[in-house]
């Protein structure tokens, strides 16, 4: 028993470590409709920020899409703080116009640059997290 007490508090030690390293996203925030409705559109770098927050009053069902976005991103979409899904959305360049979805009704979304790993409001923004994976990017 007590071996096993001690694997489980060096696995919590280990998990809060490298939590712990991970950096507080750097974000630019979509407040309005139509800073919402232009997002990351033009953008072709993001030299000072990891991506955009969407925030909204309501919970709906969120579709985002790729027009006229240059950038690689990783969509987490949040409800009540917590990520229910995430996905990829890629630049037109490389697929056309493609459309993700929440999986289900949320409140707010992240892009982030494919592949950052940080931490949003105490949430953990990561591509590696299991049970993050949202619906796949749909051709329009």
């Amino acid at each position: 028993m007590l071996i096993i007490f001690n694997i489980l508090c060096l696995f919590l030690v280990i998990l809060s470590f490298s939590y712990s390293r991970v950096t507080q996203c750097r974000l630019m925030v979509a407040y309005t409709p139509e800073e919402r409705a232009r997002g990351l559109m033009g953008y072709r770098s993001l030299p000072d920020f990891d991506g955009m927050v969407f925030l909204y009053k309501d919970k709906e069902i969120r579709h985002f899409w790729n027009k006229n976005t240059h950038l690689e991103l990783d969509v987490y979409w949040i409800k009540e703080a917590k990520v229910v899904g995430r996905s990829y959305l890629p630049p037109v360049e490389l697929a056309g116009i493609v459309v993700v979805s929440s999986p289900e009704p949320v409140d707010r979304v992240v892009e982030l640059l494919r592949g950052t790993k940080c931490v949003y409001e105490g949430i953990l923004l990561s591509p590696e997290l299991e049970g993050s994976k949202g619906k796949d990017a749909k051709k329009k």
